[in-house]
């Protein structure tokens, strides 16, 4: 396996915004945003396993803001150079695969094991991060600079043997949910029904605890699914399907913290602009 930064970028990441934005969530707290689903939680027999994930669908596709929407605020980590190229990875068949770490802590090991090893490549190399959708957005501006590039979402180690667990053959980054026969558990949220897919499968689990002590009756019919990120992404793209617009991707738990901590860096900046602001009377 060899390492190397792009020759020149598969696509300007100057595009890339170098603080973390929030074009979902920008007006509100996500972690309360998540705290605040109704413990209220149903079936929704409208949308089935094959019409999310699976099936035939007409030629139009759902409009790309839709899809940025969908993807939402979920952090993706990645290495670049200090002019801001993308670290590659050769892999067979001279494919180059760019990753993409759902986990900051694991973007940081990474980068460290590539200092330790290749300290020439590695020189100026640093972690940039941008929401999910905003990364979907940026690749389909520049889908014909990047034919030869392929980006791999890399799932926690944790999350991958969760996946493993539920399907030996798994591959992919993982997204946990819940049905009940032919049908998704879902919830309220902001006066919505929506179906969420959750990248930590403990966090589904919490949920599906919840809907047990709702409906006890239906308890022993849940069954814990999973389904990889990259096929989510094509379905959401490849499909008209409006159903698909109740699905929310529900961040991991360290996911919502840095994006907290962010919204607070924010926020401090902002006060402290107004702090230094020259008085305009």
């Amino acid at each position: 396996m060899e390492l190397e930064f792009a020759t020149k970028a598969t696509y300007s990441l100057s595009e890339v915004k170098s603080e973390f934005s929030v074009p979902v969530l920008t007006q509100q707290n996500p972690m309360k945003a998540i705290l605040r689903w109704s413990a209220a939680l149903g079936i929704l027999g409208s949308i089935t396993l094959t019409s999310l994930l699976g099936g035939s669908f007409p030629a139009l596709a759902l409009p790309p803001a839709q899809v940025v929407e969908t993807l939402g605020v979920t952090p993706v980590f990645y290495i670049v150079s200090s002019d801001n190229k993308l670290l590659f990875v050769s892999a067979e068949n001279n494919q180059r695969v760019a990753p993409r770490f759902l986990s900051q802590q694991d973007a940081q090991q990474f980068l460290t094991n590539l200092q330790q090893s290749n300290p020439q490549i590695a020189n100026g190399a640093r972690i940039a991060v941008s929401p999910l959708g905003e990364l979907y957005q940026l690749d389909i501006e520049n889908a014909n600079q990047q034919q030869d590039v392929q980006f791999q979402y890399v799932p926690t180690e944790q999350q991958a043997r969760n996946a493993t667990t539920l399907d030996q053959s798994f591959a992919g980054a993982p997204l946990f949910y819940a049905t009940v026969g032919q049908e998704s558990v879902t919830i309220q949220q902001n006066g919505e029904t929506v179906v969420p897919f959750f990248f930590e499968k403990e966090g589904l689990m919490r949920m599906v605890d919840r809907f047990k002590q709702a409906q006890p009756d239906r308890a022993s019919q849940v069954q814990i699914e999973v389904v990889a990120l990259e096929n989510v992404i094509e379905t959401l793209r490849t499909s008209s399907d409006n159903n698909l617009s109740q699905l929310v991707l529900v961040p991991s738990e360290a996911s919502l913290q840095f994006i907290e901590s962010v919204q607070q860096q924010i926020r401090q900046q902002n006060s402290q602009n107004r702090q230094t602001a020259p008085n305009r009377r």
